[in-house]
């Protein structure tokens, strides 16, 4: 009997490197994770990759010089050559993706950016499989906000191969600075880094009282875990309630500016943070698309409802995409 195919399914974001190792029908049969440190540099995340694969790997018990293929995800534009044009969150700049893990992992490596292959995933085998999407639109929030068109089956990447940066469509004129140099930004207000800054103005600058003092040791704010935050807003921590409801407003006004400037018959909401808070953040965020649609009969036409494939949109969808355009 021949042995099974495996694939890599690989995504590398702000705070954590995710790792899926998936048979050749995207069967999940091990997966784990590791925290990517962007303090070691653009080499040292590489090699946390490789540690992550290798351990993964190890705990299924199955052997990595077997891989066919590596789909892996990062939080910047892509170029054709698989270098990763800036990823601020990261420190990355015209970073070699797709060269440097294909030399370190030895296997073939195609990259793209991480709002992409989640929308890519949702459509190719989550939300919009069943619904046969003809225009799907991801946001995936986590500690920034990445995002994704497919239409008719195909990534709307743009001539510069560097489109759908959601996450940096301007919200406020002469806003909150985002990581991207820019102000106003979508990320700014409606990401883990944007919940951060307001969290950090009311407790820090405004004294508020708040759980997260002590749940977040050494008062770090700038990328709260979502799982505490989760837990501050059932406790009905006042500042924590604030801010999910601010971050969920603006992503409704991001959606809605979406929602009327391309008309998706689908909006797929993912990323860590949805995937913790999805529940308490959908409603505020549909009324707040709604009202920010127009013409607001338009907003009947699109759904809006959560990734189907949770926190594994990003991985699944980076393989999916990788063994698509490989012929794999």
């Amino acid at each position: 009997m021949p042995a099974r195919k495996l694939y890599a399914a690989i995504d590398i974001g702000g705070t954590k490197v995710s790792v899926l190792l998936v048979d050749e029908n995207y069967r999940v049969v091990a997966r784990g994770k590791k925290k990517t440190r962007p303090d070691k540099g653009f080499n040292g995340v590489l090699e946390r990759v490789k540690e992550c694969l290798a351990e993964t790997a190890a705990t299924a018990k199955l052997s990595v010089n077997g891989l066919q293929l590596a789909g892996v995800a990062v939080p910047s534009p892509v170029l054709p050559t698989g270098v990763a044009v800036n990823a601020p969150n990261m420190g990355w700049r015209n970073a070699p993706v797709t060269k440097s893990l294909e030399k370190l992992l030895g296997v073939p490596v195609v990259t793209e950016n991480d709002g992409n292959t989640g929308a890519y995933g949702e459509y190719a085998l989550g939300a919009g499989k069943k619904a046969a999407a003809q225009l799907l639109i991801g946001f995936f929030i986590g500690t920034g906000l990445g995002g994704g068109i497919v239409y008719h089956g195909d990534l709307m990447r743009g001539v510069n191969y560097q489109a759908a940066e959601v996450g940096h469509t301007i919200v406020e004129v002469n806003g909150r600075r985002c990581g991207c140099g820019k102000r106003g930004c979508l990320e700014a207000y409606a990401s883990k880094t944007g919940m951060g800054y307001y969290l950090k103005q009311q407790i820090i600058c405004e004294k508020r009282a708040s759980v997260l003092t002590e749940l977040c040791a050494g008062g770090n704010y700038d990328n709260v875990r979502s799982g505490i935050l989760l837990e501050a807003y059932e406790a009905g921590d006042a500042v924590t309630v604030e801010a999910v409801t601010e971050a969920a407003r603006y992503m409704g006004i991001g959606i809605g500016n979406i929602i009327t400037l391309l008309g998706p018959d689908m909006v797929v909401l993912g990323g860590g943070v949805f995937a913790a808070l999805g529940k308490e953040m959908l409603p505020i965020i549909k009324e707040a698309a709604k009202s920010a649609t127009h013409p607001a009969s338009s907003f009947r036409d699109t759904k809006i409802l959560p990734a189907a494939l949770g926190d594994d949109s990003v991985a699944l969808g980076a393989l999916a995409y990788a063994r698509a355009t490989t012929k794999q």
